[in-house]
């Protein structure tokens, strides 16, 4: 795997890339693109030593990007760029038994009402 930081330069040659430590023990990046506009993004240090890691903050800082240039849609050309993973706290995917399990108990709670009501 080649160096992280070297990743960030290659997937961003029109910016000057600068990451530095914060207090936090997370990294900041700040891209500084050819009109002089900073773009500031907060890294967590462990996902440089993950080359996914490391491929998925580029993809999501060029989202981030992209976002706020306004070229991202919900629908129809440009939705590649929309996540389709929810994010967990535990970095791990959402097991389907507990949505299932959310929806049951919406039902559930759903019958009980309607149940009431007719009574």
């Amino acid at each position: 795997m080649k160096l992280a930081f070297t990743a960030f330069f290659d997937a961003f040659p029109q910016h000057q890339v600068d990451i530095k430590p914060r207090p936090d023990g997370t990294l900041l990046l700040t891209l500084v693109g050819v009109d002089g506009r900073p773009f500031y993004k907060a890294i967590d240090s462990g996902a440089l030593y993950s080359e996914t890691c490391v491929r998925q903050a580029i993809r999501d800082l060029q989202r981030d990007m992209k976002l706020e240039a306004g070229e991202v849609v919900w629908n129809g050309k440009g939705i590649d760029w929309v996540s389709r993973e929810l994010p967990t706290y535990l970095g791990g995917p959402i097991h389907m038994t507990a949505a299932k399990t959310l929806v049951a108990r919406r039902k559930l709670e759903h019958d009980r009402a309607h149940s009431r009501q007719r009574a």
